[in-house]
């Protein structure tokens, strides 16, 4: 069966930098020293030579930057600017014969990359405007540099790359867009205006999910009361990448809503695809050190993907109300949730990108860590007892990936983007009434079962709390 309880409305919310760095050369520019291998993102704000090459000098009669000899190439780099998709480089030159301009960038790594895409210039008397050939593919912090053909002529007198953002280096004479350079507190190559975190240069961009409800059934693989609110988790997702858009941390911050079953849960989230040896650290996970054992970073220990703690019990993570059961019957006191907040960073090394983030959340027993409960299709870890697949009232197919899905094709987990469940013993198919025909269409009908509000045809709200 397919995965039909993913069905939430993610609101990616990535800031881009869609500005333009601009330069007009003049006697007024600055050079820092010359550059090698060793050192392309060295002094990142300005321009500068290439070390074995001619050194640049100003051409006051033509107005612009030209080499000290014409007998060797003509090589210059720009500043390192945070170059995002759809960019353009444009010059403008003259030069007393035809001339072949080489563009390409130098990398974070000290690097400097290959390909060196060409573009064929006519003799051009005054300064004449031209758009090169540049390679495509590359974002994030770059530094672009262009090269010239031996035994030319070539005067720089500007140029223009579109879709990039710059920030100076100390002492460096660099306009840009023709004006001021943008403010960039931390030096990470974004600038403060488009920067979410402008004041750290290991994040510059925020991914948010909107909030997403996850509903579990403990009884698995029995079917128990199906009143899906023996564990109701809130939880909110952020991905922050950096100026390259790696991926670098993924905060979930979570909140216990209810709890109407009797047998203590815990939750938390295996990040499929990702191995441990990303995760850095993981911060914030409300664990008590005896039910899931965790490394040194932070995640479970005998994982094939990173699996990542939020709480191991949930009674250890809400505050009593008063009755029977936490926030499942309606008329007693109304309890209160923590707010748990789980911090996992990632390394810069392991080049992942927000588009490697597959969730996979699920509920486990405190006394029985082994005993897992994941949405309907999902995988369980590799410490979850496989002997209750196919057993009671569970239909599971671990071959063709038909996992926590009941004989009658219903789930024991769902997430949603709505708020609100079913009261206690109520099953929950009677109380949004549209659940079952969603679930055994493989999600394809009635994808609004929980957020169409319609009295009668789609709930029976005397059965939610």
């Amino acid at each position: 069966m397919k995965k039909i309880f993913n069905l939430l409305i993610a609101a990616c919310l990535v800031s881009t930098a869609q500005a333009q760095f601009a330069h007009t050369f003049n006697s007024s520019s600055s050079f820092q020293p010359s550059l090698d291998n060793s050192g392309v993102f060295n002094d990142p704000g300005c321009f500068r030579n290439y070390t074995g090459y001619p050194q640049l000098f100003w051409d006051n009669t033509a107005g612009g930057v030209k080499a000290m000899s014409h007998s060797n190439p003509f090589i210059i780099f720009f500043p390192v600017m945070n170059i995002q998709s759809g960019y353009s480089v444009k010059i403008t030159y003259s030069s007393q014969v035809p001339v072949v301009v080489y563009f390409n960038f130098g990398t974070s790594s000290n690097t400097f990359e290959g390909g060196w895409p060409s573009t064929s210039l006519p003799a051009a008397a005054t300064p004449t405007e031209a758009t090169i050939n540049v390679p495509s593919g590359y974002t994030g912090l770059l530094r672009p540099y262009i090269y010239s053909s031996p035994s030319t002529n070539l005067t720089l007198h500007g140029v223009e790359v579109t879709n990039a953002t710059y920030s100076p280096g100390p002492g460096c004479t660099v306009t840009n867009g023709g004006g001021t350079a943008c403010t960039d507190t931390d030096a990470d190559g974004v600038c403060d205006n488009v920067d979410d975190y402008p004041n750290d240069p290991n994040k510059a961009y925020s991914s948010m999910v909107l909030p997403t409800t996850f509903m579990y059934e403990d009884l698995f693989p029995a079917y128990g009361d199906f009143d899906f609110n023996d564990l109701v988790v809130s939880a909110k997702r952020e991905a922050i990448t950096d100026a390259d858009n790696d991926l670098r941390y993924l905060v979930i911050e979570a909140e216990v809503k209810a709890a109407g079953g009797s047998i203590a849960q815990g939750w938390g989230l295996e990040l499929n695809g990702i191995n441990p040896s990303d995760v850095v650290s993981v911060n914030g996970s409300d664990v008590s050190g005896n039910v899931m054992m965790l490394g040194a970073n932070g995640t479970e220990n005998g994982q094939t993907h990173a699996v990542i703690p939020v709480f191991d019990n949930v009674n250890k993570v809400i505050t009593w109300g008063g009755g029977s059961f936490f926030n499942t019957v309606a008329g007693d006191p109304v309890g209160t949730g923590d707010i748990i907040t789980v911090t996992i960073e990632f390394a810069k090394s392991s080049n992942l990108t927000v588009g490697d983030l597959d969730y996979n959340f699920f509920s486990f027993r405190t006394g029985d860590r082994s005993h897992e409960i994941h949405e309907m299709g999902m995988a369980p870890t590799n410490l979850a007892n496989q002997a209750l697949f196919g057993t009671m009232a569970d239909a599971s197919n671990l071959n063709n990936g038909e996992t926590y899905a009941s004989i009658d094709g219903l789930p024991w987990a769902i997430s949603t983007s709505g708020t609100d469940y079913a009261v206690e013993k109520a099953d929950i198919v009677e109380a949004f009434l549209k659940l079952a025909g969603w679930a055994q269409s493989g999600g394809n009908s009635y994808q609004d079962w929980h957020t169409n509000t319609t009295e009668g045809t789609y709930r029976n709200s005397a059965k939610i709390y």
